[in-house]
């Protein structure tokens, strides 16, 4: 990989289907990160033996396994895992001279992924990476790079609420200026710890993955993308079902703001699902704005969750 002189820093967003490259710059007073001329998407379904029928292990066992430290990884779970391993050590191992940072979803420890809601887990996943000492949260750096990036949505905001969709759900928080610990247990829960009166999570219901997998069971059909779900005759039934999801996301995030006792000054939505609304007629936006709590905005830049690993691996 060639870098352009002053594109000295590497984001990369590893999700559950993808990972996304991107080098950055940042501003001689350290205050704004913004795009640098490479970028790069590498899909793991493009790889020969990654299986697209392999279901992540479910996630009370995770949780358990997690909790009495004997994390037992399956077969199937390893080769996927591997591949994403293999893919990640090709890229690092090709960029040269740059301070690279890298981010992950699930929960993690000082070794690797240890629960993963929407993949397979990686409990080592440091100790086979070069030149990488951390794991970023994708939230985390989804937040950040909305924050210091110059196309970001929140760097004129101290309280916010963000909501990546991507396979799952990116969960932020911004209070006081300041980024929540949502694996802290006295703060509110992920996306996919709350539970919807029908007994499902929020994540299974509005990240894009999850609003796919609902339609294609409910009604029978093999739709691949957002944009192919608008144009079903049930695309606003099944949207509906995401709004609900929503409305109950922000009544829970509503009620930490109270409770500290402020007022929420802007929500974003971001990543795919960003991308799909940012796209859609004003009568599916308005179905998401809430002017009662705080303005919607919606973020639309894929390299944001890249931007903010990058500024974190530049501190």
């Amino acid at each position: 990989m060639v870098l352009k002189r002053n594109d000295y820093l590497i984001g990369i967003d590893c999700g559950a289907s993808k990972v996304l490259l991107q080098s950055a710059k940042i501003n001689s007073s350290r205050t704004i990160i913004s795009k640098g001329q490479y970028f790069k998407e590498y899909v793991y379904s493009s790889h020969p033996d990654w299986d697209p029928s392999y279901r992540p292990i479910p996630l009370d066992v995770q949780i358990k396994e997690n909790n009495n430290k004997s994390i037992l990884i399956r077969k199937a779970e390893r080769k996927q895992g591997d591949i994403i391993v293999k893919l990640l050590q090709d890229i690092i191992e090709n960029i040269s001279g740059s301070q690279i940072g890298i981010c992950f979803p699930g929960i993690k420890d000082d070794y690797g992924v240890t629960i993963l809601a929407n993949g397979p887990r990686i409990p080592e996943l440091l100790t086979r990476l070069n030149k990488v000492d951390t794991l970023y949260n994708d939230s985390d750096c989804c937040i950040t790079g909305e924050m210091v990036s110059d196309i970001g949505r929140m760097n004129d905001i101290h309280n916010g609420i963000y909501i990546g969709g991507g396979t799952g759900i990116a969960d932020g928080i911004l209070l006081d200026g300041k980024m929540i610990n949502l694996n802290n247990d006295k703060n509110p829960k992920k996306s996919w710890e709350l539970i919807l009166p029908q007994g499902v999570n929020v994540e299974s219901c509005l990240s894009p993955g999850g609003i796919l997998k609902n339609h294609n069971l409910k009604y029978k059909t093999k739709i691949t993308s957002l944009k192919e779900l608008s144009d079903s005759q049930y695309y606003e039934e099944t949207l509906s079902t995401a709004i609900t999801a929503f409305d109950y996301l922000l009544q829970d995030r509503l009620k930490f703001f109270q409770r500290h006792k402020t007022e929420i000054e802007k929500i974003v939505i971001g990543q795919r699902l960003g991308q799909f609304l940012n796209e859609q007629p004003k009568s599916i936006k308005h179905l998401f704005q809430k002017d009662n709590i705080a303005p919607v905005e919606f973020s639309f830049q894929r390299e944001i969750a890249a931007l903010g690993a990058a500024w974190k691996g530049s501190c």
